[in-house]
Parts: C-alpha cells; sequence; structure tokens
C-alpha cells in the first residue's frame, strides 16, 4: 500500500518556482513549493532527488535532471504548468 503524500499549501506571497542550470554539474535543478506543480513533475519527472519537509508535510520539492537528459527535460516544458499559461 502506497503512503499518500501530505503537502503544505505555502502562503500566496511565499510561493516559489526555481529553475538553476548547474552547468559544472551539468544537470538542472527545479525547486518548487506549489503543490499542483509538485504533484504533476511527481507524475512527469518521478521522485524527487530531495523533499522539503516541515515535520510530516512537504514544504517543497528539488528534482535534479542531467542536462544531456534532453527528452526528460522538453516532457516537464511541455506538460508541467510551470508558467501558469
Amino acid at each position: 500500500m502506497k503512503k499518500e503524500k501530505i503537502y503544505k499549501e505555502p502562503i500566496k506571497a511565499e510561493t516559489e518556482t526555481t529553475i538553476n542550470i548547474l552547468y559544472s554539474e551539468n544537470k538542472l535543478s527545479i525547486y518548487t513549493n506549489k503543490v499542483p506543480l509538485q504533484k504533476q513533475l511527481v507524475k512527469i519527472l518521478g521522485e524527487p532527488a530531495k523533499e522539503h519537509k516541515i515535520k510530516r508535510s512537504i514544504a517543497g520539492s528539488t528534482w535534479e535532471i542531467p542536462l544531456d537528459n534532453k527528452s526528460k527535460i522538453s516532457k516537464m516544458i511541455l506538460k508541467a504548468n510551470i508558467f501558469e499559461l
């Protein structure tokens, strides 16, 4: 039985998503504390590299994708509602 994850909804003014290209490590790093986006990214990219927790609730998640994994990066840009369009 898969345990249901509990996400902590951030204060609206503190909602953030950061995408960094770490050239020296050859990877794309994505952090978000936006709950709907975290759920989308789990479906698209799989489990995050790190889940930032407050007690038992997930307050934010970080994914790290190798820059040479172009198909995963393209899929994320096309399918995830990062820009809220």
